[in-house]
């Protein structure tokens, strides 16, 4: 771990324990802001360095790109948070039940919600009212990007909402485990029609997610803060919790992440659990390098040399093949007319490149370079037990 990284923690740390950080001794403070931006938490290392005492504070110069940042994240905020209004208004107006699941739901646990960055806000309703809720949504000025049978993309004011009917997960018991949450005495009523997750139920989720982009290339210490402001700010029985993680079979990987979060922030929680040092490394290694969401997302990059017994081109060649049961999953024509699969297949490929082009386009050039991140990513996959 470089002295960036380390420095970077300790921004992070202070941040959610509300104390004054340490001086940084012999910072190199633009690789610090590579660093905070790899991990889209630059805003909360600008309030943290604002802290620092006259005589030990950044020049202009070395703040400058901080500063800048954080007011960028500022404005998102606003942006965010009046889609935000708009959607629950829209549609508690209209009886639509409503669920907010990470960013937007856990932001206030924060000490600063307002600078807890996110990529998308995901929006979880039943299957009845999905096409009814993109409809209402689209005449409030959101705009549909991509849409399948399952989940829209939406945007507003340059912000991106995630409407879905369901919840991804890694394994069979995690998704039966969150099939129907919005009708299980895991989520309580929040005023009108929104509703929100009960802090344990929570922090399964937000565990099971993060194991899950572990999965798909990685995760990076957002995910990790995630868990552990739920943990700081709410009555969490720890027993209860693993208990719940055992029958979902993400036990092991569930304690590793307990201990990553007392190593990172000094977690307030009694609980100890020691990592062997060579999957220590790896975690450090995947979790601050490979930035906000890894190495890869979905089956790409790296990821995708990972599944594909090594080979570099073959990586290549097969990364936008979809499985067709997918596809039908996703798309309703698809399954009534099964003729229409190649154009599912074209609405997916539209979705992955114009979506998420430039970190695919990343992604594909890490196959020719990643060939080690790609083995010590299934080396950490194989200990966790992830499969």
């Amino acid at each position: 771990m470089t002295k960036e990284q380390q420095y970077f923690l300790h921004l992070v740390k202070s941040h959610l324990n509300n104390t004054k950080p340490e001086p940084p001794e012999n910072i190199d403070f633009e690789g610090l802001f590579k660093v905070c931006e790899l991990q889209d938490m630059t805003a909360i290392a600008a309030i943290e360095l604002k802290k620092l005492p006259a005589e030990h504070r950044l020049s202009k110069e070395d703040f400058s790109p901080f500063n800048q940042v954080l007011g960028l994240t500022l404005q998102n905020y606003e942006y965010k948070q009046e889609g935000i209004r708009l959607l629950t208004d829209t549609l508690t107006e209209n009886g639509i039940k409503h669920l907010f699941i990470k960013g937007a739901a856990i932001r206030e646990l924060y000490p600063v919600p307002e600078v807890r960055t996110s990529g998308d806000t995901d929006v979880i309703v039943d299957s009845a009212d999905l096409e009814r809720t993109a409809t209402l949504l689209a005449g409030c000025g959101f705009k549909d990007v991509h849409s399948t049978d399952v989940e829209h993309d939406l945007k507003y004011r340059g912000e991106d909402y995630e409407i879905k009917c369901e919840i991804r997960a890694i394994n069979a018991d995690i998704k039966a485990y969150f099939a129907d949450i919005l009708h299980s005495d895991m989520c309580e009523n929040s005023g009108g029609s929104a509703y929100k997750m009960q802090p344990l139920c929570h922090l399964v989720y937000i565990t099971s997610h993060l194991l899950r982009h572990f999965k798909s290339g990685g995760a990076g210490v957002r995910q990790l803060a995630d868990m552990d402001v739920i943990m700081r700010n709410c009555n969490i029985d720890f027993t209860e919790y693993l208990a719940i993680c055992k029958s979902l079979g993400i036990e092991k990987s569930s304690k590793v992440l307990l201990s990553l979060c007392k190593e990172f922030f000094a977690t307030p929680i009694d609980f100890e659990y020691e990592i062997e040092p060579e999957l220590l490394e790896i975690l450090h290694k995947v979790m601050l390098e490979g930035g906000t969401f890894g190495y890869g997302i979905g089956d790409v990059g790296t990821t995708h040399l990972m599944h594909s017994e090594g080979s570099t081109a073959k990586a290549v060649l097969g990364l936008f093949a979809v499985n067709k049961e997918r596809l039908y999953h996703d798309y309703k024509y698809a399954r009534e007319h099964r003729i229409l699969l190649p154009v599912a297949y074209v609405s997916r490929l539209y979705s992955a490149v114009f979506k998420r082009g430039r970190q695919n386009a990343q992604h594909i050039r890490s196959m020719f370079t990643d060939r080690e991140v790609a083995t010590e990513l299934s080396a950490m996959l194989e200990e966790l037990e992830i499969k």
